[in-house]
């Protein structure tokens, strides 16, 4: 390693330490940070990433208090009460200060509601973010991907699947998403996590391509905090060109509440992506907030119902009622549907009947890594 790279690193590791400080005593905070020049997200806690008001509040404050090519405003700390109408709340901004993340200049922003005084509860550091940080810093190899098959209702052919990481960490044991997403999402880790997601489903998808299934697709999800990167399609850009993956075979997911939140934005970046050649689909349809009207703004391949309408299906008769409903939007705007979290014969009866294209589910197919997957006859 050069000299240079080394003080880069240490550069990296006290601004981590800086962060993680600032962050553990002021944890009652959203708080994403960003690098001066080029804006991209370097951190963002758990309640920023959840939060869309609470990222558009610290990036609009961030955005008028940076001048002079990137350097802060006089004085630099910048503290204002604003009112964003489109959220109802009140925000206390605060742009913090300057720090070193990766040899780069970065500024630390965070946004406090104080429409009311809820704070959250101050929180231990643990082990646990030791380990998941030691994981993601010193290599990638305890992270893997299993694979969900995704099957043609007409032929029950299976014609896709979707790539869902595992943790399988030397120190904890195997550790399913729920476990340790929320961590790295608080961490800051999510973004490098969800870079390795990518990268390894097109190079997987790239090696089924190349070996008699041309036209098999893996579906990849985004997090709210991916979203959230201005150069996003540009990283997705260089994943399929390192890989040489056929664009056409890769789907990305967003779910629908961040989605429906930061309507204009996602809609920017979904024709970009389109742009690429890959398709986009809309995750867990259904939970959100969302009206018919949004469905027919965002730029759309596949539209996935959630698995509450699945488990509902044969009793209830809104959930019947949902999707047909769906079924027969899809029709109109040109997009597949695919029903998640089918575990029974009698739903997928009637998932057939009503014209939904694709299923997903623990009928056909639970998550399981690569060699068990093509083992399990699925290719």
């Amino acid at each position: 390693m050069s000299e240079r790279g080394s003080n880069n690193k240490d550069n990296g590791n006290l601004a981590a330490k800086r962060i993680l400080d600032y962050i553990l005593s002021n944890i009652e905070l959203g708080i994403i940070v960003r690098e001066v020049e080029s804006g991209k997200v370097v951190f963002a806690n758990e309640k920023a990433s959840l939060d869309v008001a609470v990222e558009t509040v610290i990036r609009n404050t961030y955005d008028e208090a940076i001048v002079n090519e990137g350097k802060p405003s006089e004085g630099f700390k910048y503290t204002n009460i604003k009112y964003y109408p489109q959220y109802g709340r009140w925000y206390e901004v605060r742009l913090k200060e300057m720090c070193w993340v990766d040899g780069k200049s970065a500024v630390i922003g965070t946004a406090l509601d104080v429409t009311d005084n809820k704070r959250f509860a101050n929180r231990k550091y643990n082990k646990h973010e030791e380990y998941i940080k030691e994981a993601v810093e010193t290599s990638k190899d305890e992270f893997v991907l299993f694979y969900q098959p995704i099957v043609s209702t007409v032929t029950k052919e299976c014609v896709g699947s979707e790539a869902l990481i595992r943790w399988d960490s030397k120190s904890l044991g195997f550790m399913y998403p729920s476990d340790f997403i929320p961590m790295a999402e608080y961490l800051g880790l999510i973004t490098t996590i969800g870079e390795f997601v990518i990268e390894n489903a097109c190079l997987q998808c790239k090696e089924w391509n190349d070996n008699g299934h041309p036209d098999f697709h893996v579906s990849v999800n985004l997090s709210a905090i991916q979203l959230m990167q201005f150069d996003l399609v540009e990283d997705i850009k260089d994943i399929l060109d390192r890989t040489k993956v056929n664009p056409k075979n890769i789907v990305v997911e967003v779910t629908e509440s961040f989605a429906i939140n930061d309507i204009n934005r996602v809609i920017t970046i979904l024709n970009n992506l389109r742009k690429l050649g890959i398709k986009v689909a809309l995750d867990d349809f259904g939970t959100g907030y969302s009206s018919l009207n949004y469905i027919k703004r965002l730029p759309l391949d596949i539209i996935k119902i959630d698995k509450t309408f699945i488990d509902d299906l044969i009793e209830d008769e809104y959930a019947k009622a949902f999707i047909k409903l769906i079924v027969d939007l899809s029709k109109t705007i040109g997009t597949q549907i695919v029903a998640e979290g089918v575990e029974r014969e009698e739903q997928y009866a009637l998932l057939k009947d009503f014209g939904v294209d694709y299923i997903q589910g623990y009928l056909f197919g639970k998550p399981v890594d690569s060699l068990s997957f093509e083992k399990d006859n699925f290719l």
